[in-house]
C-alpha cells in the first residue's frame, strides 16, 4: 500500500476504529462484564478489519467495505470525538475530562447550530474558513485548559487546529474539526446527566455508563448530590 492510498483510506480506517471501540463497548453494556487491555484491544483490531474487508472481491452484492456505509451515513466525525471515543473511553485517568468540558462542548452547540442552519442572518459557520482568528481563539482555549492543568484537553483542541491546517479531512471549516452532531448530542446528554445525577467517581467505572454510575449513587443514597 502507498502512502497516497493510505491518506485516502485514513477515513475508512478512522470511522471503522471508532464504530469497532462503540461496539465494544455496547457489547460491554449488554452484557454487564468488564474487558480487559488485551481483549479490547483484540475486539477492536478483529472488528477494524472486519468493517474494512474488501467483500466484493469474494463475491458480496455490495461493492464497498462496511465502513464506507457507516461513513455515508454519519459522515467525518470531528477530531474532537474521534479522540473522545478512542483515548477517553479507555478509562485511562491521564484521559479523564473536566466536568466543564461536556458543559462546554454542549454550549457551544446550542448556540452554534441554529445559527449555522440558517435560522438568522448571523452565520457563525463561515469563521471556519481560513480565519486566523477564529483559529487563534481556540487555541487561546487550549492555553487556558493548559495553565488549568488540563493538559488533554488542551491537546485535544491543539491537535484539531493542527489537522484543519493541514487538510486532514476533506473539509477546510475548522468547525468540522471541532464539532459535530454526534458530540453535540453527547455532550448535552452528558450534561443533563451530570447536573441530575452528578458526575461518576473514579471508582464508579469508566465515568460513561449511565448505570454503573446510577447504582453507585443509589448505594451511597447520593442519587442527586
Amino acid at each position: 500500500m502507498t502512502l497516497s492510498t493510505l491518506i485516502h483510506q485514513l477515513p475508512l480506517i478512522e470511522i471503522s476504529l471508532v464504530t469497532s471501540i462503540v461496539c465494544l463497548h455496547l457489547v460491554r453494556a449488554m452484557f454487564n462484564r468488564a474487558h480487559g487491555l488485551l481483549a479490547g484491544l483484540f475486539f477492536v483490531i478483529i472488528a477494524s478489519l472486519v468493517l474494512l474487508a474488501p467483500f466484493a472481491g469474494i463475491g458480496a452484492p455490495w461493492n464497498l467495505p462496511f465502513a464506507a456505509y457507516i461513513r455515508g451515513v454519519t459522515g467525518d466525525l470531528s477530531i474532537l470525538s474521534l479522540l473522545l471515543i478512542v483515548f477517553t473511553w479507555s478509562g485511562w485517568s491521564v484521559f479523564r475530562i473536566a466536568s466543564i468540558t461536556p458543559i462546554l462542548i454542549a454550549v457551544v452547540a446550542i448556540l452554534f447550530y441554529p445559527f449555522a442552519l440558517g435560522l438568522t442572518f448571523f452565520d457563525p459557520y463561515a469563521w471556519g474558513y481560513h480565519s486566523s482568528v477564529f483559529a487563534g481563539t481556540v487555541l487561546l482555549v487550549a492555553v487556558i485548559y493548559f495553565f488549568a492543568k488540563r493538559s488533554w484537553e488542551a491537546l485535544m483542541l491543539s491537535i484539531a487546529v493542527i489537522a484543519w491546517s493541514i487538510h486532514w479531512h476533506e473539509s477546510i471549516n475548522l468547525w468540522d474539526y471541532l464539532l459535530d452532531p454526534f458530540l453535540a448530542a453527547w455532550a448535552i446528554g452528558l450534561s443533563i446527566r451530570w447536573m441530575i445525577w452528578g458526575r461518576p467517581q473514579a471508582d464508579d467505572g469508566d465515568g460513561w455508563g449511565i448505570d454503573a454510575s446510577l447504582m453507585a449513587r443509589r448505594k451511597r443514597g447520593r442519587m442527586f448530590g
